[in-house]
């Protein structure tokens, strides 16, 4: 029998055995399917061996990554989240009802369907095609509470949208839940795309469980975004003070350097009451539909910032659960070292970081994880793998920078969602802020048009033209500066109606550089160059 020779099988195995010469020859199809087989062969195992589920979030599964794009809206009762999820409809979702009182008891995911449809918290969760499988560990009590209302809709083909309770005051809500309210907002806030955080311009106190759920989404303060609704309530002075009180108590809850952006408007179908701030609201309202019809767009870039940030921490709570598995005696005193162990644990935090040249940002909060660790044994700790540690190291340095590489082909082939309220075509009304596009770019090429030269005659004669039918520049210099615009766009203006150089205007270029004027003083962006069928015959 022929035999392999010994050293080709060293060969195989140096081969086969090291991840940094097996890696390179990876290819992804696509971004989600990368993803996918990234985790369970290069993230999962690390999850499994130390137990992460445990410590955080449940295992990801393959719905996670090839799911559309979430929107989680939360706020206090009667701040208008049903009401918003009607309005970027344009229709009631199955099941909804609105009133002034707490009138959404549950979670409601708002999916694409065929056709009106409600399908019940148990049977949701043994549905692999959708995200929420992993939701089956907070128990019948929630899934009572947890719903998928699915309809055809434009909107939900680029989007789902996850409704919640209103958050209410009072130790006797917590406890009446049945459920832990908190857990499964930060479960929510894990894996959708942007959080809605909803106050009413009349109800901008929040209450303790409101702070806990703002708590419970630390973490992910680049999803979160803030609307103050409806806006048109109260008058223009009453807005500034409202906006004020609004910035100062979430300074005291959002632990951030940076203020949180507020979205400022009212986000239903019904006249506006008072409409001094119309302008106002129309550019916010803008604002927040173009974030939401570029979701599916960014949705990739994401998932992949999640898992990047997923593997860090699986990374660290290796590192810590090996460090502390390595401090525990082998004979006498087990207990008395665990217990020291968990009270210095900065101070593990410390000496790993130094060890590891680990960032503090990438640790858990300590409190958090003494809770877990107090009542586990340290000693049954599973050793740390070095090859799938360094399999995971791989995975950062080698295939998700290819992944990277893949988004942009596949954001620019995303199709944006449909949203009712804006769409590609602008109108004078709304407009798509991407690509430089908002509210004064609407009428640009309106005002991209030769000007009437007569209807600037009178004025230019006023001005003493030479004999040459010119005005210099001291002359119109004056003229152009009552339009009150800065020096530095009177000179594009200039530099735009000047078009023979010669430091002078005539009675058309005059009548350009006026024209250029008014339309600076509409709002519109001045061209870069003049365009050729405005240049003077």
């Amino acid at each position: 029998i022929n035999q392999i020779p010994f050293c080709a099988v060293e060969m195989l195995k140096w081969l086969s055995g090291d991840v940094k010469r097996t890696g390179g020859a990876r290819a992804f199809v696509d971004v989600a399917g990368g993803m996918q087989e990234l985790y369970r062969e290069r993230l999962l195992p690390l999850e499994k061996d130390h137990l992460f589920h445990h410590f955080f979030s449940p295992e990801l599964t393959d719905a996670d990554f090839s799911a559309r794009p979430m929107v989680l809206l939360t706020g206090q009762y009667s701040t208008g989240k049903s009401t918003f999820i009607r309005h970027l409809l344009g229709r009631d979702y199955p099941g909804l009802r609105i009133g002034p009182e707490p009138t959404t008891d549950k979670f409601v995911a708002v999916c694409k369907g065929e056709q009106d449809q409600i399908i019940p918290g148990n049977a949701l969760v043994v549905d692999k095609s959708m995200p929420f499988t992993q939701l089956s560990h907070f128990g019948n009590n929630f899934l009572s509470r947890f719903e998928c209302a699915k309809l055809d809709c434009p909107v939900l083909d680029g989007i789902t949208l996850i409704d919640s309770p209103g958050v209410l005051a009072g130790e006797k809500q917590r406890i009446k839940r049945g459920y832990e309210f908190e857990e499964v907002i930060r479960w929510f806030a894990d894996r959708v795309d942007m959080i809605v955080m909803l106050f009413d311009v009349s109800k901008l106190d929040i209450s303790d469980e409101f702070r806990r759920v703002i708590n419970a989404v630390r973490g992910n303060d680049q999803k979160i975004h803030i609307i103050l609704n409806k806006a048109d309530q109260v008058t223009t002075p009453q807005l500034m003070r409202v906006y004020g009180a609004l910035m100062w108590a979430l300074g005291k809850v959002i632990d951030t350097p940076e203020v949180s952006r507020v979205f400022i408007g009212s986000f239903w179908d019904e006249p506006l009451i008072n409409d001094e701030q119309r302008k106002l609201f129309e550019s916010e309202e803008n604002d927040l539909y173009t974030s939401l019809a570029q979701l599916p767009r960014s949705a990739a870039v994401r998932k992949l910032n999640d898992m990047i940030k997923r593997a860090r921490l699986v990374k660290v709570l290796a590192f810590v659960l090996d460090h502390l598995k390595k401090k525990m005696p082998s004979f006498m005193g087990k207990t008395k070292e665990q217990q020291k162990l968990v009270a210095n644990l900065e101070g593990v935090y410390h000496d790993i970081m130094k060890e590891k040249n680990l960032s503090a940002g990438d640790f858990p909060d300590p409190a958090k994880m003494r809770d877990k660790l107090d009542k586990m044994d340290f000693t049954k700790f599973a050793k740390l793998d070095k090859k799938k540690l360094e399999a995971l190291e791989a995975m950062l340095s080698d295939d998700v920078p290819k992944l990277l590489k893949m988004i942009p082909d596949e954001a620019s082939a995303a199709a944006e969602t449909e949203m009712l309220q804006i769409g590609a075509q602008a109108s004078p009304f709304a407009v798509m802020k991407v690509g430089g596009a908002n509210e004064s770019t609407v009428y640009q090429n309106q005002w991209l048009q030769p000007p009437n030269v007569d209807d600037y005659a009178a004025e230019f004669s006023a001005l003493g033209p030479n004999t040459y039918g010119k005005i210099s520049g001291q002359q119109a210099k004056a003229k152009l500066m009552q339009s009150k615009l800065p020096s530095t766009v009177l000179h594009k203006v200039w530099t735009l109606a000047d078009v023979d150089k010669d430091g002078a205007l005539t009675m058309a270029e005059y009548a350009l550089a006026m024209h250029f004027v008014k339309m600076r003083l509409d709002g519109q962006d001045l061209p870069a160059t003049l365009p050729e069928h405005m240049i003077p015959s």
